[in-house]
């Protein structure tokens, strides 16, 4: 193939470690169905002899999918095994040999970490650079400070061949990454990690290539199903019980606790928290920024509900406090809720339930998420996700689901079933919300002459429990903006 129409978008970095145990070549073909379009093979830890087997066998795999080979800081075993190049790091073989190694016919990368060695690989003759790391990864241990955005842009923007940027990518910073002309983006645990690699690089292709298919909404279902996450719950009172069920009903675990004692170590095992603030009482009140601030700690994605935040003095100090001390994965709250959170004392807040409708709200939505570097969810008659940037209006639902309580609460459980899957959280939200209102929509239409909002709330959760990918899709009533 020619070294000139290698498409770098997707890059593969091998890692047999974090495929505990499962083959390498089944892995990578798997990888390749999806949309994989570079395969680097990476052996730290194994003899020249070892290195060459593995790159035979998946050389076999490469050319029958026509995609490149490239080879990680061996030049003998690329050459070996005709690999169609070789990937150096700056501490490895001098590209100026290699290249006489291997010939002007073969794609030779290299790793540069500041805009100097990305300059001198580019006159020394790189095909293509490997930047980074952008962000912190578990591969490059040795990194203090990863260059950002900021300095993965500079290097782009005065550089004249591909690139690749390299280190802790991940669905949520993907798209920022690509907006800085970046050809591609190299990645082991966003594909490797995950138990379904064709998916998993199906997903990452589409992200890096710009283009969205709902279809990953109907994927967040099936990976929560998967995932089983344990969503830890500090909610409302009045409606515990509808949020312990429809977190059941979704696919997650729910457990319900107000016990400050044992927050750290509930924590370290759930993988999502949601405060609700509903029914504000004094125990409630100092257990939450606390777990709010060890779930920080821990990496856990914290949702919150701002129930009513802005009808009483302690109810909006309160949601205050959170903002100040807690970073939250997705605040979810009707328009009133959020215009409090944003600062915008005119909103009317009447206790649990919002009497506004306004044109702006997609903009008050956008700003917050921007300010706060979170997820925003409106509810209302259209609701509206943003995370600053990228924009989900959904306009499924029914009216008749107001004359349920409780039905917001839930709507932050399967929030945190989605968040707690490990999903891009503003994907995740888009599911959630749209999923409660196609639930609503579905039991209205199922209702009998003699049911009401009891048999309504009853069919809510039997149509979660029944939610599949399938009938999201067949229901689903969004508008993407920015995706």
């Amino acid at each position: 193939m020619s070294k000139k129409n290698i498409d770098y978008s997707v890059y593969l970095v091998t890692d047999r470690d974090i495929l505990a145990g499962r083959d390498l070549c089944e892995a990578v073909e798997e990888s390749i169905k999806g949309g994989a379009t570079v395969v680097q093979l990476r052996e730290k830890k194994v003899s020249d002899e070892e290195f060459l087997e593995i790159a035979k066998k998946l050389k076999k795999v490469t050319d029958r999918y026509n995609i490149p080979l490239i080879i990680n800081d061996n030049v003998k075993v690329a050459k070996l095994v005709d690999a169609d190049g070789v990937h150096i790091g700056q501490s490895d073989e001098e590209l100026t040999e290699a290249r006489k190694e291997l010939g002007d016919d073969k794609i030779i990368g290299v790793s540069a970490t500041n805009l100097e060695e990305a300059l001198k690989a580019e006159k020394d003759g790189a095909d293509y650079l490997g930047i980074g790391a952008v962000f912190f990864t578990g591969s490059k241990k040795d990194i203090n400070i990863p260059m950002g955005i900021e300095g993965l842009k500079e290097i782009v923007d005065r550089i004249n061949i591909p690139s690749v940027a390299i280190g802790g990518v991940h669905l949520d910073n993907v798209k920022e990454v690509m907006g800085t002309g970046t050809d591609g983006v190299a990645v082991i645990s966003e594909i490797l990690g995950k138990e379904n690699i064709f998916e998993a690089t199906k997903t990452l292709k589409e992200y890096v290539g710009g283009k969205m298919s709902k279809e990953l909404f109907g994927n967040i279902i099936e990976t929560i199903r998967e995932k089983n996450p344990l969503v830890f719950h500090i909610t409302n009172t009045v409606t515990i019980n509808d949020c312990a069920n429809i977190t059941l009903a979704m696919g997650g675990s729910p457990l319900m606790s107000f016990c400050k004692e044992e927050l750290e170590e509930i924590l370290s095992f759930s993988s999502a928290l949601v405060i609700n603030i509903g029914t504000m009482e004094k125990n409630m009140r100092k257990i939450v920024v606390k777990a709010g601030k060890i779930a920080n700690k821990l990496n856990v994605p914290v949702v919150l509900d701002p129930v009513g935040a802005g009808a009483s003095k302690p109810r909006k100090e309160l949601v205050e406090s959170l903002i100040k001390e807690v970073k939250f994965a997705v605040i979810k709250g009707n328009l009133a809720e959020i215009k409090t959170i944003a600062g915008l004392e005119n909103s009317k807040n009447r206790g649990v339930d919002s009497v506004e409708v306004e044109e702006n709200a997609k903009e008050i939505g956008k700003n917050l998420a921007k300010k706060l570097k979170t997820v925003i969810a409106i509810t209302g008659k259209e609701d509206i996700v943003t995370d600053g940037e990228r924009v989900a209006l959904i306009n499924n639902g029914t009216a008749m689901m107001g004359k349920v309580t409780g039905t917001g609460c839930m709507t932050a459980s399967l929030v945190g079933c989605a968040c707690g899957s490990g999903v891009d959280c503003m994907l995740g939200a888009v599911t959630a919300v749209t999923s409660m209102g196609i639930a609503g929509e579905i039991a209205e239409g199922t209702l009998l002459q003699s049911e009401g909002n009891g048999s309504l709330r009853v069919k809510i959760l039997d149509n979660i429990f029944n939610m599949t990918k399938e009938r999201f899709l067949e229901n689903e009533k969004i508008t993407l903006e920015n995706f």
